[in-house]
Parts: structure tokens; C-alpha cells; sequence
């Protein structure tokens, strides 16, 4: 006959009861060793990150079960300024799982730079010892913005913004940038209006209707002066002629204009490249247009959105300081001074 095997479907896993699994990391602790840390072993604790200027303003900490044991669990902080939504609970076969938000509760009172905090989550289990895992807490307080300054602010070194809230919004000619309300991913997305046969013009890069974002970056990616710009568009048909594909510019500060042509030139009566794929650009809703810019500082800028071509729609723009982790969505949207 063929092999019979037993399950102890009660067997409690060697590393305990209790498991932790902190925001932005791809790990639970304690026992999970190869998704903790690159190596795969010998992880240490986990260490995670915030700022002042971080969207949410908080993170979460998962406390989940380790194993069909029920536990008690609690958490304290080594500082007065680092505060969890929750200090205690309990896991059970009939709640699995409880999230703990960590934020800072008072940033004026940390010194500009990295201030460091511990959060011990402790486990009780009836008939085994307790079970403590550390969390360290770095927050960053930055500088304080110049006076006066108004525009999005990076955090968690990212920089993200929704297309319809420039700064400044530049019509030409009697054509502006205009929202189109809860079109794409997120929010919205903003094209060029009136859009008819007296309207059906092209610019040259840098004279046409525009749209401009003020933001203020602290970081660039490693300290290299490099920042990613990610634009992100809708696919659509050109309304001009056949010669004149879909085109934008991106301009940073004063540097000239940089001409977009963000679909590839298909042949004749063809649609580009990618179009219609499984995860082309139809069945994705949007593109990313990626431009790198070099040498630069923190601190203020302005991000410039100059309309080419008619029927380009923007839903989002996305700034990568050297923070940005992949996702469908994007970032959320930075705080707004």
C-alpha cells in the first residue's frame, strides 16, 4: 500500500508562537531567514524608516501567529516620542492576525537628523518561555523648508504628484491643460482643451500651454545628484496627422525641454509595439515616460509639463529621490505645503 503519514497539525514551530511583519519589508521575524535580509541568514532585526513628510505619516506592524498556540502579546518603546496605536492583544486560532500603527508623537522635539527608537513586541504563551523581537525605529527629521516656500515635499524619498494639482496651470493661444475627473488609476488625468478642427495645433517644445510643479527634495538616489522623473500617460490615438505622433516635453528648472516621444512609430495601419499585449499599454490603463536628470541638488525646483501635440493625457507624475519601491498604483501623493 502506499506511504501513510501523520500531520500533527498542532506542532508548534521552533522559532515560537509569535511572528512580526513590518511595513516595506519583504520578511516576518522571528524564522524567516531568506526573505529578512539578502544574505538569507544571520538577519538582524528589522530597522525601518520615516520622516516627517511621509504621506501616511505612520507605519504598521503585523503581529501574526507563529504556529497554533494562542498568545498574549504587548509592546513598549525605549523613547517617549515613538508611540504605537496599540500596546497589547492577543492572537488566537480566531484572530490570526493584529496591526499596530508606530508613528512619532511630537516632531519638534527630535534633533534635525536620524533619531533612533526600539520597539519590543513580547509574547506570552502558556508553558513556554517569552518570546521578544525588537523593531528599530529611525526617524528623520529634516531641516525646516525655506519661508514661504508652497509646493510638494519629498517623503520616504519619493516625490508624488497628481497631474491636476500643478502649481501653475498656463493656457496659450486659448488652450489649457484640463481635468478629466476620475479618469486613470488614481485621481484624474489632465489633457489639452478645446480640442476641435480650429484648435488642432502642435507646438514646439516649450511655447505651448503648461503645467508647472514647485517641490523641494532632501535626498537624491544614494547621494548621487541623480533623480528619476516618471510620467505617467494614458495610451490614446494621436488627433493630428499621421507624421505627428503623441509628444510632450519635461523640463527641469531652466535646462532646455526634453521632447517625449513616448509611443513607439508604428508601421502603417499597425498599432505600436506593446499596444495590445496581455500586459501592454491598453491592459495596463497607462505608460510610464521615464526621464533621468544628473546633477542635482536638494532643495527647491520646479518641474515643467509643456504641451507638443494634441490628445496627451497625464494622469501622474512620480519623482524617485532614491525611495520609490515598486507597486500598481504609485506612491501616494506627497504632503502639499
Amino acid at each position: 500500500m502506499a506511504a501513510v503519514n501523520r500531520v500533527q497539525s498542532k506542532k508548534q514551530p521552533l522559532p515560537g508562537v509569535m511572528r512580526i511583519s513590518p511595513e516595506g519589508t519583504m520578511g516576518t521575524w522571528p524564522g524567516d531567514n531568506p526573505n529578512q535580509c539578502a544574505q538569507g541568514y544571520s538577519c538582524p532585526y528589522p530597522t525601518v524608516t520615516l520622516d516627517p513628510y511621509s504621506p501616511f505619516g505612520n507605519l504598521y506592524i503585523d503581529v501574526g501567529a507563529g504556529g497554533p498556540a494562542p498568545f498574549t502579546w504587548n509592546v513598549t518603546s525605549n523613547a517617549t516620542w515613538a508611540v504605537a496605536s496599540l500596546t497589547k492583544g492577543s492572537i488566537s486560532p480566531s484572530n490570526t492576525e493584529e496591526r499596530v500603527f508606530i508613528s512619532v508623537k511630537d516632531w519638534d522635539s527630535l534633533v534635525v537628523g536620524a533619531n533612533t527608537a526600539v520597539f519590543t513586541f513580547t509574547a506570552i504563551a502558556s508553558g513556554q518561555p517569552p518570546l521578544a523581537v525588537p523593531v528599530t525605529l529611525v526617524a528623520t527629521k529634516q531641516a525646516a523648508l525655506p519661508n514661504g516656500f508652497k509646493g510638494f515635499v519629498e517623503g520616504s524619498g519619493a516625490i508624488s504628484m497628481e497631474a491636476v494639482h500643478a502649481t501653475r496651470n498656463t493656457p496659450v493661444n486659448g488652450i489649457a491643460w484640463t481635468e478629466i475627473p476620475g479618469y486613470g488609476r488614481t485621481l484624474s488625468g489632465v489633457t489639452t482643451f478645446p480640442r476641435d478642427i480650429a484648435h488642432d495645433v502642435n507646438f514646439t517644445a516649450g511655447t505651448g500651454p503648461s503645467l508647472a510643479y514647485d517641490f523641494y527634495n532632501f535626498d537624491t538616489v544614494e547621494d548621487s545628484g541623480n533623480i528619476t522623473v516618471t510620467v505617467y500617460v494614458s495610451p490614446s490615438w494621436n488627433m493630428g496627422e499621421a507624421d505627428r505622433p503623441l509628444a510632450f516635453a519635461v523640463q527641469l528648472d531652466s535646462t532646455a525641454p526634453q521632447t517625449q516621444d513616448f509611443f513607439p512609430i508604428p508601421s502603417p495601419g499597425e498599432t505600436p509595439n506593446g499596444w495590445d499585449t496581455p500586459d501592454g499599454f491598453v491592459a495596463n490603463s497607462i505608460l510610464g515616460v521615464i526621464v533621468p536628470y544628473t546633477g542635482v541638488s536638494p532643495g527647491k525646483h520646479t518641474l515643467t509639463l509643456w504641451a507638443i501635440e494634441p490628445a496627451v493625457v497625464i494622469q501622474k507624475i512620480v519623482i524617485d529621490c532614491g525611495g520609490v519601491q515598486p507597486s500598481y498604483l504609485g506612491p501616494p501623493e506627497s504632503v502639499i505645503i
